[in-house]
């Protein structure tokens, strides 16, 4: 029988719900599981004003972009675009529905770095490193050789390649 793809339903509708649809064991959703996103949580909260300004993006969101960016060394752009790309990840920053439409411009990466400041991202690092050192069975690994050197998150790539001897 031949049906033609254009009668074919799309891999992704519009309420496509990430929760009932992904495999329980991909690395980004056992990451999610492992990190104290309750803590990152209160703790960015402190960072803004109540009642002052547009409301601030959601700190699982703009926590998880950075944590997806660190682990696989991306820019804040290609960090965006993976985003939007993979259920997984998008699963991972607490999106309940696949996103079809930009939800984060990727400036706002570098606008929350400059306002959570080195105390909050030595926080961040800290809770992932422990999240990977207690489960050692996730598996990250750096898209780009060559670029651990580069600034604060290259220093944690380290710090975590340091927890596992490599």
């Amino acid at each position: 029988m031949y049906r033609s793809e254009k009668f074919n339903p799309t891999l992704f509708g519009k309420l496509f719900h990430l929760g009932a649809k992904l495999a329980d064991g991909n690395r980004w959703l056992k990451l999610a599981e492992a990190l104290p996103w309750e803590k990152l949580d209160a703790e960015y909260g402190k960072y803004f004003v109540a009642g002052y300004g547009r409301p601030a993006k959601d700190s699982r969101l703009v926590c998880g972009l950075l944590v997806v960016k660190q682990l696989k060394n991306l820019s804040d752009e290609d960090a965006v675009a993976e985003f939007m790309e993979s259920p997984y990840i998008q699963a991972f920053c607490g999106q309940e529905y696949f996103a079809l439409e930009d939800l984060i411009n990727p400036g706002i990466l570098s606008e929350r770095r400059k306002r959570l400041g080195p105390e909050f991202l030595a926080l961040l690092a800290d809770e992932l490193a422990a999240a990977l050192k207690a489960n050692r069975e996730l598996k990250f690994r750096s898209a780009r050789v060559g670029a651990a050197g580069e600034g604060f998150w290259g220093g944690l790539l380290e710090k975590v390649k340091g927890l596992f001897g490599g």
